[in-house]
């Protein structure tokens, strides 16, 4: 999901000339973050084990309520600067292919 997310952010600048991609786009991005809802909490019981999926849940969908809130707060801050939202989606790509490349590379302990 972090790499399609990736991918999409880093097209979608380049799609304001054909408003067919740029939808299209946009609906990706979209439904990215809906699978991320099914994701997530599976990921959180595999880290954490199931018996405490509930409290860190909270903490997981707590910081992904934040970074909905503060993403587009600086986007728009970006854009009021006088800034291209380049300046925006870029790093936003780069930290999805960072959490990309640490989902790879962490592996949860699992108690037998």
């Amino acid at each position: 999901m972090c790499i399609l997310q990736g991918i999409m952010m880093s097209v979608f600048f380049f799609t304001t000339f054909n408003p067919f991609a740029f939808y299209l786009i946009a609906a990706l991005i979209g439904f990215n973050f809906g699978g991320n809802f099914a994701l997530f909490p599976a990921a959180t019981a595999d880290s954490f084990g199931s018996e405490n999926v509930g409290l860190n849940y909270g903490y997981v969908f707590t910081s992904y309520g934040i970074g909905g809130i503060v993403g587009p707060i600086l986007a728009g801050a970006v854009q009021d600067a006088g800034l291209s939202f380049i300046y925006a989606f870029i790093p936003a790509a780069i930290m999805c292919f960072i959490a990309a490349f640490l989902g790879f590379i962490y592996t949860p302990k699992v108690k037998e």
